[in-house]
Protein backbone atom coordinates (compact mmCIF):
# COMPACT_ATOMS: atom_id res chain seq x y z
CA UNK A 1 0.00 0.00 0.00
CA UNK A 2 3.01 2.57 0.95
CA UNK A 3 4.35 1.41 -2.73
CA UNK A 4 0.99 2.91 -4.59
CA UNK A 5 0.77 5.60 -2.06
CA UNK A 6 4.32 6.74 -2.81
CA UNK A 7 3.73 6.23 -6.63
CA UNK A 8 0.47 8.45 -6.90
CA UNK A 9 1.97 11.19 -5.22
CA UNK A 10 5.28 11.35 -7.00
CA UNK A 11 3.04 11.35 -10.12
CA UNK A 12 0.75 13.92 -9.44
CA UNK A 13 4.05 15.96 -8.34
CA UNK A 14 5.57 15.09 -11.20
CA UNK A 15 3.03 16.17 -13.41
CA UNK A 16 2.60 19.65 -11.45
CA UNK A 17 6.51 20.01 -11.89
CA UNK A 18 5.27 20.51 -15.97
CA UNK A 19 3.31 23.59 -15.20
CA UNK A 20 5.27 25.19 -11.92
CA UNK A 21 9.31 23.60 -11.71
CA UNK A 22 9.63 24.20 -7.98
CA UNK A 23 6.39 24.41 -6.63
CA UNK A 24 5.41 20.35 -6.50
CA UNK A 25 9.09 20.46 -5.14
CA UNK A 26 8.35 22.68 -1.87
CA UNK A 27 4.28 20.94 -1.72
CA UNK A 28 6.17 17.24 -1.50
CA UNK A 29 8.46 18.50 1.08
CA UNK A 30 6.11 20.03 3.16
CA UNK A 31 3.37 17.11 2.90
CA UNK A 32 6.55 14.77 4.39
CA UNK A 33 7.21 17.33 7.13
CA UNK A 34 3.35 16.87 7.70
CA UNK A 35 3.85 12.99 7.55
CA UNK A 36 1.81 13.07 4.54
CA UNK A 37 4.48 11.50 2.35
CA UNK A 38 5.49 8.45 3.66
CA UNK A 39 7.46 7.05 1.18
CA UNK A 40 9.64 9.93 1.06
CA UNK A 41 12.91 10.67 1.36
CA UNK A 42 14.96 11.04 4.97
CA UNK A 43 15.77 14.74 4.26
CA UNK A 44 12.37 16.22 2.25
CA UNK A 45 10.93 16.62 6.08
CA UNK A 46 14.12 18.67 7.47
CA UNK A 47 13.12 22.19 7.94
CA UNK A 48 15.79 23.70 6.72
CA UNK A 49 14.49 21.82 2.98
CA UNK A 50 11.24 22.61 3.10
CA UNK A 51 11.99 26.75 3.77
CA UNK A 52 14.51 26.66 0.70
CA UNK A 53 12.36 24.96 -1.22
CA UNK A 54 9.12 27.57 -0.69
CA UNK A 55 11.89 30.46 -1.17
CA UNK A 56 12.60 28.45 -4.68
CA UNK A 57 8.75 28.43 -5.19
CA UNK A 58 8.83 32.11 -4.36
CA UNK A 59 11.99 33.24 -6.82
CA UNK A 60 10.36 30.95 -9.87
CA UNK A 61 6.54 32.76 -9.02
CA UNK A 62 8.36 36.29 -8.96
CA UNK A 63 10.78 35.73 -12.05
CA UNK A 64 7.60 34.50 -14.20
CA UNK A 65 5.81 37.76 -13.21
CA UNK A 66 8.83 39.59 -14.06
CA UNK A 67 9.80 37.73 -17.29
CA UNK A 68 7.19 35.81 -18.79
CA UNK A 69 9.05 35.71 -21.77
CA UNK A 70 11.68 33.47 -20.12
CA UNK A 71 13.55 31.33 -22.86
CA UNK A 72 11.35 28.41 -23.20
CA UNK A 73 13.70 25.69 -24.02
CA UNK A 74 15.38 27.12 -20.26
CA UNK A 75 11.95 26.82 -18.90
CA UNK A 76 11.50 23.20 -20.43
CA UNK A 77 14.64 21.75 -19.05
CA UNK A 78 13.70 23.33 -15.71
CA UNK A 79 10.32 21.76 -15.33
CA UNK A 80 11.67 18.04 -16.52
CA UNK A 81 14.34 18.54 -14.01
CA UNK A 82 12.25 19.53 -11.29
CA UNK A 83 9.68 16.43 -12.01
CA UNK A 84 12.13 13.84 -11.52
CA UNK A 85 13.14 15.28 -8.62
CA UNK A 86 10.10 16.17 -7.36
CA UNK A 87 9.04 12.24 -7.66
CA UNK A 88 12.20 11.30 -6.25
CA UNK A 89 11.68 13.25 -3.25
CA UNK A 90 8.22 12.01 -2.20
CA UNK A 91 8.92 8.33 -3.81
CA UNK A 92 12.65 7.80 -3.27
CA UNK A 93 12.63 6.17 0.06
CA UNK A 94 10.19 3.37 -1.83
CA UNK A 95 11.05 3.60 -5.60
CA UNK A 96 14.74 4.48 -5.13
CA UNK A 97 16.10 6.22 -8.33
CA UNK A 98 13.68 4.63 -10.71
CA UNK A 99 11.34 8.02 -9.86
CA UNK A 100 13.92 10.30 -11.24
CA UNK A 101 13.67 8.60 -15.07
CA UNK A 102 9.80 8.34 -14.33
CA UNK A 103 9.01 12.30 -13.24
CA UNK A 104 10.95 13.31 -15.88
CA UNK A 105 9.27 11.70 -18.19
CA UNK A 106 5.83 13.17 -17.16
CA UNK A 107 6.89 16.54 -16.74
CA UNK A 108 8.28 16.57 -19.60
CA UNK A 109 5.11 15.42 -21.32
CA UNK A 110 3.33 18.08 -19.90
CA UNK A 111 5.62 20.65 -20.08
CA UNK A 112 5.52 19.81 -23.98
CA UNK A 113 2.11 19.84 -23.75
CA UNK A 114 1.55 23.14 -22.02
CA UNK A 115 4.12 25.20 -24.48
CA UNK A 116 1.84 24.22 -27.49
CA UNK A 117 -1.32 25.44 -25.35
CA UNK A 118 0.65 28.64 -24.37
CA UNK A 119 1.93 29.60 -28.25
CA UNK A 120 -1.70 28.94 -29.31
CA UNK A 121 -3.33 31.28 -26.18
CA UNK A 122 -0.52 34.10 -27.53
CA UNK A 123 -1.09 33.51 -30.75
CA UNK A 124 -5.04 34.04 -30.33
CA UNK A 125 -4.65 37.82 -28.06
CA UNK A 126 -3.40 36.29 -24.58
CA UNK A 127 -1.01 38.02 -22.51
CA UNK A 128 2.67 36.46 -21.87
CA UNK A 129 2.54 37.47 -18.04
CA UNK A 130 -0.90 36.64 -17.58
CA UNK A 131 -0.60 32.90 -19.47
CA UNK A 132 2.46 32.74 -16.96
CA UNK A 133 0.60 33.25 -13.75
CA UNK A 134 -2.00 31.20 -15.31
CA UNK A 135 -0.01 28.30 -15.71
CA UNK A 136 1.97 29.24 -12.31
CA UNK A 137 -1.49 29.11 -10.18
CA UNK A 138 -2.45 25.66 -11.91
CA UNK A 139 0.80 24.40 -11.01
CA UNK A 140 0.32 25.14 -7.45
CA UNK A 141 -2.98 24.05 -7.36
CA UNK A 142 -2.31 20.58 -9.53
CA UNK A 143 0.75 20.46 -6.74
CA UNK A 144 -1.64 20.89 -3.92
CA UNK A 145 -3.64 17.80 -5.63
CA UNK A 146 -0.83 15.58 -6.41
CA UNK A 147 0.02 15.15 -2.73
CA UNK A 148 -3.44 13.38 -1.76
CA UNK A 149 -2.88 10.13 -2.18
CA UNK A 150 -3.83 8.15 -5.59
CA UNK A 151 -4.87 11.33 -7.20
CA UNK A 152 -1.52 11.19 -8.35
CA UNK A 153 -2.62 8.10 -10.87
CA UNK A 154 -5.24 10.59 -12.53
CA UNK A 155 -3.36 13.84 -12.82
CA UNK A 156 -0.82 11.12 -14.63
CA UNK A 157 -3.58 9.81 -17.09
CA UNK A 158 -4.94 13.45 -17.45
CA UNK A 159 -1.33 14.47 -18.33
CA UNK A 160 -1.08 11.54 -21.09
CA UNK A 161 -4.44 12.72 -22.40
CA UNK A 162 -3.19 16.15 -22.35
CA UNK A 163 -0.14 15.23 -24.36
CA UNK A 164 -1.73 12.38 -26.84
CA UNK A 165 -4.02 15.54 -27.92
CA UNK A 166 -1.75 18.53 -28.47
CA UNK A 167 0.47 15.63 -30.69
CA UNK A 168 -2.64 14.93 -32.41
CA UNK A 169 -3.60 18.45 -33.04
CA UNK A 170 0.16 19.00 -33.96
CA UNK A 171 -0.33 16.82 -36.57
CA UNK A 172 -3.31 17.39 -37.76
CA UNK A 173 -1.86 21.37 -38.54
CA UNK A 174 -1.02 20.41 -41.98
CA UNK A 175 -3.76 18.13 -42.96
CA UNK A 176 -4.50 18.38 -46.52
CA UNK A 177 -2.10 20.59 -47.64
CA UNK A 178 -0.40 19.18 -50.60
CA UNK A 179 3.06 19.09 -50.99
CA UNK A 180 4.48 20.94 -54.15
CA UNK A 181 7.96 20.19 -56.13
Amino acid sequence: MDLAIALGQGLGLAAAAGFFASAPLAIGASAAAVGVADGSLSFADDPLTVALLWIAAAVELAADAIWPGAEAGARLVRRVIGGGLAFELVAGDEVPYVGLLIGAAVAAAVGISLRQIRMRAIKGGGNARGTALVEDGAGVAAGLAGAVPFVGFALAAAAGVLFARTRRREHEKYKGLRVLR
